[in-house]
């Protein structure tokens, strides 16, 4: 189980019903600190949390264990899973890409513009 993607999918989850990471604790008797590591993909939860957060975000556990969520703006499609569950390169660079500075994703879609250059 992928951590982190879980992570991006409650956080992904938890923004598109507009509620805060002290509002889903609160919701589902968790601490503000334990969504914050369940986000972050540094802790693992319970069957009990699963059910709790599915709950409270009107998600399904598919939704947050494998996670059907659209791409970053700016980005099209949806990340796709292989047949075997492993997310491709696409997604992997997009959950890089959460993290970086503005300036560091511009500088990255540069190089990826020129490596599709040179490959034309």
């Amino acid at each position: 189980m992928d951590l982190k993607l879980l992570g991006l999918n409650i956080k992904n989850s938890r923004k598109s019903v507009k509620l805060t990471q002290a509002q889903l604790a609160e919701m589902t008797n968790l601490s503000v600190v334990h969504i914050s590591h369940l986000e972050g993909g540094s802790a693992k939860m319970s069957i009990e949390a699963l059910v709790n957060i599915c709950n409270a975000l009107n998600a399904t556990p598919n939704d947050i264990l494998w996670g059907q969520f659209n791409a970053p703006p700016g980005t099209s499609g949806e990340y796709v899973f292989s047949e075997n569950n492993e997310y491709n390169i696409n997604t992997q660079l997009g959950l890089k890409a959460m993290d970086m500075s503005q300036s560091d994703k511009k500088l990255l879609l540069e190089i990826a513009a020129l490596l599709a250059k040179r490959n034309n």
